[in-house]
């Protein structure tokens, strides 16, 4: 099986300026399963540009 590492910093605050640009309110903001689910998906596309 062939690993592939990814860096995964900052994807948290990437995210949350996604959220702050996409204009969600402050409550929606705070919503850290939101964020994690937006920080996992920059992580996918990230790596599937270098696939």
């Amino acid at each position: 099986v062939d690993i592939k590492r990814h860096d995964e910093r900052f994807t948290s605050k990437m995210a949350f300026q996604t959220m702050l640009d996409s204009g969600l309110k402050k409550k929606q903001r705070k919503n850290k399963a939101l964020i994690d689910e937006i920080s996992a998906t920059i992580i996918l596309q990230d790596f599937l540009k270098t696939v």
